[in-house]
């Protein structure tokens, strides 16, 4: 039982990190892209959220002065010492993975290793010679073919469910901090909500998450951000959407207990489809009625709550958040 909680939170670590980085890559970004056209001192002033998004501003500042694109980015994707970084958290997808390395197929295992060593010959100096959006498209182009060798070549049993259940956990998680950074974004001018500029940042969210061409083929309308939001949060057949991230993760836990309908088999899977009806039975309008940024908030706590129960349930200890 010890060995199979280990192997349990190693596979489901492992979908976490692997999207985590996308993440943080995704969150890079859509700023990076909405900062293009600001002057100096917005461009500084602007970088903040994403650090407060990742419960990073703290930490950045006790090592930075200035929250400055380089700083930022060398902070977030390269900096050892920084535990959610990109570079850390391939390192541990990777670690996880050489645990596991019978539950995982070789051209899984194979990826990470060549992941992992390209990443490393990347710094701020070849990152900027090379262009930033160059290096979040790389960042972005690894996680899309490590999901589809792991999707192609995995044995789909016990194993690559604990894997799923923590990708789609993260995936919602990240949905939701993309969407809150853009909410963070301060324009210069109430008269700029509307404007082209802040057209823009929203449409570079679209893109950030794959979502862009979706979005005109479902509203076939001009950019609003009420429908981006809905999109992102409440449309089923939305990949990167909280209800497709919250429905594919219960089925992951459902799979493991093969039970299905009005009886669950943990408290996880409890609170998981707790919040999946929260988002079926929601919408849009109620939720910028109550305020965004504050649905997001109490969305990413509950994200929270499930992890921890996740520890409990599944993998023999308690809370660890």
């Amino acid at each position: 039982m010890i060995m199979l909680s280990r192997i349990a939170e190693s596979l489901f670590w492992l979908g976490r990190y692997i999207e985590r980085a996308e993440g943080i890559s995704r969150s890079l970004e859509v700023q990076y892209v909405s900062s293009i056209e600001e002057d100096e001192q917005h461009r500084l002033r602007d970088w903040t959220p994403v650090l407060n998004s990742f419960g990073q501003l703290a930490a950045f500042f006790n090592t930075h002065i200035e929250a400055n694109f380089d700083n930022v980015v060398n902070f977030l994707v390269f900096d050892e010492d920084n535990e959610n970084s990109v570079i850390n958290c391939i390192t541990q997808a990777r670690e996880n993975a050489r645990g596991v390395r019978d539950m995982i197929s070789k051209e899984t295992w194979e990826i990470l290793n060549v992941t992992y060593r390209e990443i490393a010959n990347f710094d701020m100096e070849r990152v900027q010679k090379e262009g930033p959006d160059k290096f979040f498209h790389f960042l972005r182009e690894r996680s899309y073919l490590f999901q589809g060798v792991v999707e192609s070549t995995t044995f789909q049993g016990d194993g690559y469910q604990f894997m799923e259940n923590g990708k789609f956990i993260e995936r919602a998680d990240q949905t939701a901090r993309i969407l809150d950074v853009k909410y963070h974004i301060p324009l210069r001018r109430v008269e700029d909500v509307g404007s082209p500029i802040d057209i823009y940042q929203w449409k570079s969210l679209l893109e950030s998450v794959g979502a862009y061409e979706a979005y005109l083929k479902y509203y076939d309308t001009k950019i609003l951000p009420i429908q981006i939001a809905e999109l992102l949060i409440f449309n089923i057949h939305c990949p990167r959407s909280l209800i497709f991230c919250m429905d594919k993760a219960i089925r992951a836990i459902q799979a493991l207990s093969n039970k299905k309908g009005k009886f669950f088999s943990s408290k996880a899977e409890q609170k998981l489809g707790k919040l999946y009806y929260q988002l079926a039975y929601g919408n849009i309008e109620e939720v910028f009625f109550n305020g965004l940024h504050e649905f997001l908030t109490g969305f990413m706590n509950d994200l929270i709550s499930i992890g921890n129960e996740m520890n409990y349930s599944y993998f023999g200890h308690t809370y660890l958040f």
